[in-house]
């Protein structure tokens, strides 16, 4: 398997180029002995509990976890290395990714003692799958206007509403659930929201698949019909939804998939040039070029997270342009190859599956919606 064009580690740090080669050589022998097959947009839709339990055996899952609660205690840029690798090559990492990448750095943040020795240790094993309970039907990303109900009750809270686009939570354990747990005042529409943790297993808890136009299926609805959380589930503070999930978005936006999620498509093409069966183009250096920015980008965002700092800013600049990357590398693929949703078109180029290419429009949080968080992050109106 010949060298993929993944970027230099930001840091020149011989460690964490050592690590990288580790992780190239472990994922090649996982190919090689057919545990996986790369794929295209692996982190959302490819779930494979071998290979996450191969992993955790390795220690790359919980990385930054501290070791009192089964974690290894290493750095958020030893962390990120191994995350390109897992992208790049599209490993199938679906099963522990919301897990790792935000439900554990939000449980270490706002979490209690018991919630943290509950959870984080299986996380770490990965036995233990986490799904996002933000969006919402005609919300969206305005995480604001959430209508899902949190009603105080004996010992808990009865939590009634509906979110939407929830990745893998028909594999998931549990998810965070935003929930309004006091009445809606239309001028301090972020005060009054609260974080739940619900497990997904729960009575009152509903999953309905929602299908791809491909007929694949990672996207659910998950309803929720007076689901009891007990008050040891809330996460963090009552009324201090708005300010924990907003550091939960610097989490999940900040990190390389947004733009390595068709990196299989961009190494393929380069292949197809060299060998002669794709043409020249000199987007493919352009595109190239964005990719080694994009990892500048978010190899920052990554050491400001490590220094404990708010990254929504930087994080959504990532996303953005990382959404409209990723949506560009498959235009051209489909332009120059003949690419279509319906073959699989670049499989003598790319040992990858056929793209779910209806996924890229659905991820959490639109183009719109992040371009007024940076609009207002630079003091704009």
């Amino acid at each position: 398997m010949r060298t993929r064009l993944v970027p230099p580690a930001g840091v020149s740090d011989p460690a964490l180029a050592e690590l990288r080669t580790q992780v190239r050589t472990f994922l090649h022998e996982q190919i090689d002995a057919g545990v996986f097959t790369p794929g295209i947009d692996t982190w959302l839709t490819r779930w494979n509990p071998e290979f996450t339990r191969a992993l955790a055996a390795r220690g790359w899952l919980g990385m930054t976890i501290p070791v009192e609660y089964g974690g290894h205690g290493r750095s958020f840029m030893e962390r990120f290395v191994v995350t390109e690798e897992l992208l790049a090559v599209g490993a199938p990492v679906a099963a522990q990714w919301v897990a790792d990448r935000q439900a554990a750095p939000s449980l270490l943040k706002y979490g209690t003692e018991e919630q943290k020795q509950r959870f984080l240790p299986g996380i770490v094993a990965g036995q233990i799958c986490w799904a996002i309970g933000m969006s919402e039907p005609e919300s969206g990303s305005d995480l604001a206007g959430v209508k899902t109900r949190a009603t105080r009750t004996d010992g808990g809270w009865s939590v009634t509403g509906t979110k939407l686009w929830t990745s893998g939570a028909h594999h998931a354990d549990a998810f965070f659930a935003l929930a309004r747990s006091a009445p809606l005042d239309p001028a301090h529409r972020h005060d009054g929201l609260s974080q739940f943790i619900v497990l997904l297993d729960s009575p009152g808890v509903t999953i309905r698949p929602i299908l791809s136009m491909s007929g694949d299926h990672h996207f659910n609805e998950v309803i929720l019909d007076e689901v009891f959380v007990p008050d040891d589930l809330v996460l963090g503070r009552i009324g201090a939804g708005w300010e924990q999930v907003t550091s939960e978005l610097g989490f999940e936006r900040s990190g390389p998939e947004r733009f390595l999620s068709t990196f299989g498509l961009l190494d393929g093409l380069v292949g197809g040039v060299a060998a002669g069966t794709a043409p020249r183009d000199t987007r493919i250096g352009a595109i190239i070029g964005r990719m080694v920015g994009l990892h500048g980008m978010s190899t920052a965002v990554s050491e400001s997270l490590q220094r404990g700092e708010n990254a929504e800013l930087a994080a959504s600049v990532v996303k953005v342009l990382g959404t409209k990357t990723e949506g560009d590398v498959a235009d051209l693929a489909d332009e120059l190859c003949g690419y279509t949703a319906s073959d699989e078109g670049l499989a003598d180029l790319v040992r990858a599956g056929v793209m779910q290419r209806p996924g890229f429009t659905l991820r959490g949080g639109t183009s719109e919606i992040l371009r007024g968080v940076i609009a207002r992050g630079l003091g704009m109106r």
